[in-house]
């Protein structure tokens, strides 16, 4: 196979590779698409690194000018807020459907090109309106979930549009009570029992048709054991999209905090949700759930047993084993960069979850993610 030296003018720092690079015995050093994140990251494939491929490939790149490097996965999750914020806040002056397509559009791509990322930004960004954030952050939980699952294509894409637009009949509502205080009034509280309905007749207005996404939509506060709204449904009358959504939404609300209380760690709220909703919701749906996110998911604060602060940045193949990034000395000194430990190391084990923000212990995304992370 031809083969040919790497040009500089090929490797710009912030700038996706066009070809795979290996070395001279042919081992991949960057695969294309990879941005390349440092001066010496670019360096190293100067030095060492090859074209291999059909002659087309090697006989040269395309102008770099014309080529912008892809959002980043949590780029794309902070625009999937925005643009729906700004969609549920009028949703009849946009093209409603094209608008919500292409927002789950982002979710989607943010999760395939890195699902550690997209979920720790539930834990790590946690600012701008509650509504839109919440409604993202179940769509993400809700994609990973449902890759685990093996939902098709369809339910999968009509399970995160539900997810984006479950509370669209209380959206402006939402976001006040999530900064209330006290006891909610009664008409306040008639509304968030009338959302769910109002929610699925008001999508049909905007023109969707899709039935299980409305299906979800409507039934997301239904529960398997009757106990539910709007209709008391029981067992199998609740759709699986209805149930896995219902499942990521109360996950999403006990992991982040609002004016009136406090947000459980994700481990706590995994555990409460296996032990007090699973039989309401669905069991096999929770233990499926509680394995693909790990006990201790990405953005979690723990505390190792060499006794380091440090932030979960990647699930691992044992829920109780993710890659931790340590972010202080043992004695409590603060890294001047984070150090990835592995989980099966015994000294890097988890022992507890840590509070980072009580230990004055700022996140820096894109120091533990890289180019992933960039905003």
């Amino acid at each position: 196979m031809p083969r040919r030296p790497i040009d500089t003018s090929e490797l710009i720092v912030g700038r996706p590779m066009r070809f795979n690079a290996y070395d001279a015995r042919g081992n991949l050093l960057l695969c294309s698409g990879q941005v390349i994140v440092s001066e010496a990251l670019r360096d190293m494939l100067l030095q060492h690194g090859l074209f291999y491929g059909s002659e087309e490939e090697c006989r040269g790149p395309l102008p770099l000018e014309s080529q912008e490097p892809p959002p980043s996965p949590l780029a794309r999750v902070l625009g999937a807020r925005r643009s729906l914020h700004a969609l549920l806040s009028n949703p009849a002056r946009e093209n409603f459907s094209a608008t919500l397509a292409n927002i789950a559009t982002q979710v989607r791509a943010a999760c395939e090109a890195n699902p550690d990322v997209a979920l720790a930004s539930a834990l790590l960004c946690i600012k701008g309106p509650y509504s839109s954030r919440h409604a993202v952050n179940v769509a993400i939980v809700c994609q990973i979930t449902g890759i685990a699952l093996e939902l098709d294509a369809d339910e999968l894409a009509s399970t995160v549009c539900a997810a984006l637009t479950m509370n669209i009949g209380m959206s402006a509502l939402h976001d006040a009570l999530a900064m209330h205080k006290g006891p909610i009034s009664h008409a306040q509280r008639a509304a968030v029992r009338a959302h769910c309905e109002r929610g699925a007749t008001r999508l049909r207005e905007l023109g969707i048709d899709d039935a299980i996404w409305l299906d979800a939509v409507r039934d997301h506060h239904e529960r398997g054991d009757g106990s539910g709204y709007p209709a008391g449904k029981h067992g199998a009358e609740v759709g699986r999209p209805a149930r896995l959504l219902a499942m990521a939404d109360v996950y999403c609300a006990r992991i982040v905090g609002r004016d009136h209380r406090s947000p459980l760690p994700p481990k706590q709220a995994l555990r409460w949700l296996f032990l007090n909703e699973n039989a309401v919701l669905d069991e096999q749906l929770a233990r499926v759930f509680i394995k693909t996110l790990g006990i201790y998911p990405p953005g979690t604060g723990v505390r190792l047993r060499n006794g380091s602060a440090g932030i979960v940045v990647q699930r691992g193949i044992a829920g109780h084993q993710p890659v931790v990034a340590s972010l202080t000395t043992p004695e409590g000194l603060r890294l001047v960069s984070p150090i990835r430990r592995s989980g099966d190391v015994e000294s890097f084990g988890i022992v507890e979850v840590a509070d980072l923000w009580n230990l004055n212990l700022d996140v820096n995304m894109e120091a533990l993610w890289g180019a992933d992370a960039t905003d």
